[in-house]
């Protein structure tokens, strides 16, 4: 019997998997370890409305009406130091050690760090906690110059936000364009003219060989030898999964926890979800996909998976972001094989970017067409197969390519 469940990692994953533990109906001890002094809350909001100081803190996951109704134990300010696997018990930083039935690692991802000369002088910072975004609202003002080092999304995010605050901004990208990851081209160089419209400078091709001062950062000098003047810099160079604790129970690791498509780690009662999981991809191969939606559904495929009730759920990369005041929604992988269709037009109004492999919708991106993207998300999903022409025309709807597809499998 399953008396005790431990999650270490109070994340969006963390509180996903409390939510759906309780609502399979598990009934035992329920704890929730985080290592923030603040509740769970939505990091998707630092780079946005709390960085603008729209609002003074995030979201939270779990109110504490919540927390009474869903009976999790709360330890927070804490962190789990050590996990003895054979025995499923977790040493904490205050020397309290749990035990538990089952062992779920949500413990997320760290800012990467930059291995850059003058990385730690005051001025130089990354986001990743609530203390982040607030400490960068106290510092930065109107007419500051902000460098930020990387064009990914929450480089992008954060220099939107930086911009409506009246900062000059110039982002510093070491590839020739910005967000190709999660966008791909087309769409990063859309969303660099968009930025640049609001004043941000971009630089491609650029990276940092040294921040500069003396007792705080004055300035940046590039791989290219050219100097910047800067009042502070965000760097934005991507995310660690936060692995140690694994790593030294001497679970498996690459680039995030390996685990299979319900979550298992390969130890019997020890799991992994959320951004410190590499999880398997429907399209093949595996790693640790750092998003909201994601870490939900991976976090109520390991409630399943703990509760003796495994669903194989290899996942399909599913986000969005907000860029230049503008509203986008990825799923699947743009960047890859076969040939772009483009529905809509990107500066007229809503629009649809597709990647089609082999007739087979792979991945598509949104720009402000959130009810096209919910069927777009079902046309990946399944792999449809269309016809390019007709999915280039706005007038035939995508459910029409949905509905032919599950006609032709109910006949097969």
């Amino acid at each position: 019997m399953i008396s005790t469940i431990a999650i270490v990692g109070n994340g969006v994953a963390g509180v996903a998997a409390v939510q759906a533990l309780r609502s399979e109906g598990f009934d035992g001890r329920l704890f929730l370890v985080g290592k923030e002094a603040e509740h769970p809350y939505d990091r998707t909001a630092l780079s946005k409305t709390v960085l603008s100081g729209e609002k003074s803190h995030p979201p939270l996951l779990l109110s504490t009406d919540s927390i009474a109704d869903l009976r999790v134990e709360m330890v927070l300010d804490t962190t789990a130091v050590r996990l003895d696997v054979s025995h499923r018990e977790l040493v904490l930083d205050n020397g309290v050690s749990l035990n538990a039935d089952r062992v779920l690692l949500a413990t997320g991802a760290r800012a990467r760090a930059a291995a850059i000369p003058g990385a730690e002088l005051p001025g130089v910072a990354t986001l990743r906690t609530a203390n982040d975004a607030y400490e960068l609202r106290r510092q930065w003002h109107p007419g500051q110059h902000l460098i930020v080092v990387g064009g990914g999304l929450i480089g992008c995010e954060v220099a939107t936000t930086a911009r409506k605050l009246g900062l000059d901004v110039t982002i510093l990208e070491a590839s020739d364009e910005l967000l190709q990851r999660v966008l791909g081209r087309r769409i990063g160089r859309w969303c660099r003219q968009r930025l640049e419209e609001l004043g941000v400078a971009v630089q491609l091709n650029t990276g940092v060989a040294e921040f500069t001062g003396t007792d705080r950062l004055t300035g940046v000098i590039d791989t290219a030898g050219g100097v910047l003047s800067a009042d502070s810099v965000i760097v934005c160079v991507g995310a660690e999964p936060e692995t140690t604790i694994a790593e030294e129970a001497g679970l498996r690791c690459s680039r995030g926890v390996v685990v299979n498509d319900f979550g298992g780690t390969g130890v019997e009662g020890v799991f992994a979800a959320g951004d410190a999981a590499s999880w398997p991809l429907r399209t093949g191969g595996r790693r640790s996909l750092e998003t909201y939606i994601n870490s939900q559904k991976e976090a109520a495929t390991v409630a399943s998976a703990m509760l003796g009730s495994p669903i194989h759920s290899p996942q399909m990369p599913l986000s969005w972001t907000e860029v230049a005041g503008r509203h986008l929604q990825m799923v699947g992988d743009i960047e890859g094989s076969g040939n772009f269709v483009a529905r809509g037009n990107l500066d007229d109004g809503p629009a649809l970017l597709f990647r089609v492999d082999d007739g087979r919708v792979m991945a598509a991106v949104s720009v402000g067409a959130p009810r096209d993207f919910a069927m777009a998300t079902r046309l990946v999903d399944a792999g449809v197969q269309v016809s390019q022409e007709a999915l280039a025309d706005s007038g035939v709807e995508l459910r029409q390519f949905y509905k032919a597809a599950r006609r032709e499998a109910a006949v097969t």
